[in-house]
């Protein structure tokens, strides 16, 4: 479902070289499509998916992370109800991105974005207001 993203909007690598990836739940989907499709990440230097879900038994494509990493995706798993012995990232990937945010540019970053409303919508707010433009966060629907 959805029109799929516009990459368009955050190319030539060269331009864009920050991409926050952002999905939650079976928003991983059309985000794996991305990733395997081939975006350009290993043209880029700061790659990162922060995918969220309840726990590690809900995560999806566990066994093409190694293959992501190597393609250029730092991968930041987020879980909001982790087992214990969990010593990743925890909550939402909203809080998990504020907490691990560094310095970038924003005028050279993109954003991609799939899965539940509330976090598409307070990605947004907190990239918009780090200066990032509205045109460069990508959503399929």
């Amino acid at each position: 479902m959805g029109k799929g993203f516009d990459i368009a909007r955050i190319d030539p690598p060269k331009d864009y070289p920050t991409v926050f990836i952002f999905a939650t739940g079976s928003g991983i989907s059309p985000i794996r499509s991305l990733i395997e499709s081939g975006f350009s990440a290993d043209k880029r230097s700061d790659v990162r998916l922060y995918y969220g879900v309840r726990n590690l038994q809900r995560m999806a494509y566990q066994d093409r992370f190694k293959t992501w990493e190597s393609s250029g995706v730092k991968i930041v798993p987020v879980l909001s109800q982790p087992d214990d012995g969990w010593t990743g990232e925890t909550g939402y990937v909203q809080a998990a991105f504020s907490r691990a945010k560094k310095a970038f540019t924003p005028m050279s970053t993109g954003a991609v974005l799939c899965g539940q409303k509330q976090m598409t919508e307070e990605i947004t707010s907190i990239l918009v207001a780090d200066g990032v433009s509205s045109e460069k966060i990508l959503m399929n629907f």
